[in-house]
């Protein structure tokens, strides 16, 4: 099946719902994206304050707060929660810039008319960040985040680095063992036998790698700056934080350490304090890329063209939907 079909049988049936219910504290972000999402269907109208309450309560998700006994008291929590996800869509257009493809004024959001490619580019990380809604996509999503997420490192680095793939994209030959072998020999590092040995021979998972990037000398010496990548569009992002520290016992760096990092679709930054949403779930020494600085990365723009995704993006764009 071509991913036109895909596409196409996929709208057939396609109806826009949050389906889970997230933290009101925590999670603020998450419904940002979907007052986004609503938005994206909605052919360029006006999504309001009014407009998200009667959502949300038509779904169910207001009953977070049900446990107030007094219902003036409980309206006025419910229209607070919905005008602070308001302010986070204020904060994002202050962030992403011209690469923002949606328009907030007045406590309301509007998809803008005709978009570039670097906020159709936004739009593919938005539904990367909800493979959920997205099921018969969500290979294309993770697999082409993880290409955008290479993209994104290459860019961060200084021209002379070095970057691969060793995920779903990856640039090595054979099972794991194998192609952990081949990247201590590119990164000109030793492997540990001790720890290599105990992972199976015939095993074909990434154990937690998807891109490396290192900055070498021009000498033969294994001591260097280096990323490790993990990319991990799912809502369990957190659980995957440590992902790629297995690789401290795989290979033997010298004299250095390697520098860990995660990319993820999600906008965390919150601009009222400067931190990322949930930042509490990061510990210490983690590189963070997410939304705005992997979009801010990409200069490219003809990476995110040349993506199948990029279909699936203007089918959303053409698609209309009476959803509020």
């Amino acid at each position: 099946m071509t991913m036109k079909d895909k596409i196409n049988n996929f709208f057939r049936h396609f109806t826009l719902t949050l389906s889970e219910k997230y933290p009101f504290d925590s999670k603020k972000y998450l419904y940002a994206d979907y007052f986004e999402l609503v938005s994206l269907f909605n052919s360029g109208s006006l999504i309001t304050v009014g407009d998200m309450l009667d959502r949300l309560n038509d779904e169910g998700i207001l009953d977070q707060t049900k446990e107030v006994s007094d219902q003036a008291q409980q309206n006025d929590d419910e229209e607070f929660f919905v005008r602070s996800i308001f302010e986070i869509l204020n904060q994002r257009q202050e962030l992403f810039g011209y690469d923002y493809p949606f328009e907030y004024s007045k406590e309301s959001i509007t998809i803008i008319a005709e978009l570039n490619q670097k906020q159709k580019t936004y739009i593919f990380l938005l539904l990367s960040s909800n493979l959920n809604l997205f099921p018969d996509f969500q290979s294309n999503l993770t697999n082409e985040f993880e290409l955008l997420s290479l993209e994104a490192l290459k860019n961060y680095l200084p021209p002379f680095a070095i970057t691969t793939s060793f995920g779903k994209n990856t640039d090595f030959k054979g099972y794991t063992y194998d192609k952990i072998q081949q990247l201590a020999k590119l990164m000109n590092l030793e492997p540990d036998e001790f720890y290599l040995n105990t992972i199976s021979k015939k095993g074909t998972q990434d154990l937690g790698l998807d891109i490396a990037g290192w900055i070498p000398f021009i000498d033969n010496v294994g001591n260097y700056f280096s990323i490790f990548g993990q990319c991990a569009c799912g809502k369990n992002w957190t659980s995957k934080l440590n992902e790629t520290r297995r690789y401290n016992n795989f290979l033997k760096v010298y004299h250095s350490n390697i520098k860990h990092s995660i990319f993820i679709p999600y906008a965390l930054i919150n601009s009222n304090n400067n931190s990322f949403f949930e930042h509490h779930e990061f510990g210490t020494d983690i590189l963070v890329f997410e939304r705005k600085r992997v979009l801010s990365l990409i200069q490219n723009e003809e990476v995110f063209k040349n993506f199948e995704s990029a279909l699936l993006v203007d089918s959303c764009l053409g698609f209309v939907e009476n959803i509020v």
